[in-house]
């Protein structure tokens, strides 16, 4: 297969690509369709941050509900976010995303398969590369502990998976801590009004 029909038959799946109906079960996670963005363990890399902020649980989810209904001032990943689907807010709602993944831009599909309200959402990418988002909020005395989790597929040999790791880990481990001191910002500035 030559690399020019390997990018046809790579473009011909991303048109072909179907908008799942979002689900009324907004408890539970939805199963990924086929070839969604299911990441293989060998070629994961994970970074992983958490922060406390204070304000309410409530606010705090809210704002985290809005990520892919429109492109968040604190997400600097998040370069632009239009929503797909008529319902928002549930299992298989879809937005058009841009991100900035470590210094690369990626244009897909994005969907929400786990929505439990106040307590987590999660968005996959429909397309290659597969990147996965995962957010989980917890009431505290002083306000809600938020943690977020990025998972994100190294597609290369693994030294090419290692060298990845030094040079571009980093940098994406302090772009989430960049976007949750944003986040923690907005929060407590909303709660404050």
């Amino acid at each position: 297969m030559t690399r020019g029909s390997r990018k046809k038959k790579v473009n011909k799946r991303r048109k072909s690509l179907t908008v799942v109906s979002p689900s009324a079960n907004t408890v539970e996670s939805a199963p990924l369709p086929s070839g969604l963005a299911k990441l293989q363990p060998g070629k994961t890399v994970f970074a992983s941050k958490d922060i406390l902020i204070g304000a309410p649980l409530d606010s705090c989810f809210n704002i985290l509900a809005m990520q892919l209904e429109q492109t968040p001032e604190w997400d600097p990943m998040i370069i632009d976010s239009q929503p797909v689907s008529e319902n928002r807010r549930r299992i298989g709602a879809t937005s058009q995303v841009t991100l900035n993944l470590g210094g690369r831009r990626i244009e897909s599909l994005a969907m929400i398969y786990r929505y439990r309200p106040k307590r987590a959402i999660s968005w996959v990418l429909a397309t290659k590369p597969k990147v996965r988002e995962d957010w989980y909020l917890e009431r505290k005395p002083r306000g809600t502990m938020v943690r977020v989790t990025l998972a994100y597929e190294v597609n290369s040999w693994a030294i090419g998976r290692l060298i990845y790791k030094l040079r571009h880990q980093k940098r994406v481990e302090q772009g989430l801590r960049k976007m949750l001191i944003q986040l923690k910002i907005t929060a407590e500035n909303v709660n404050h009004r």
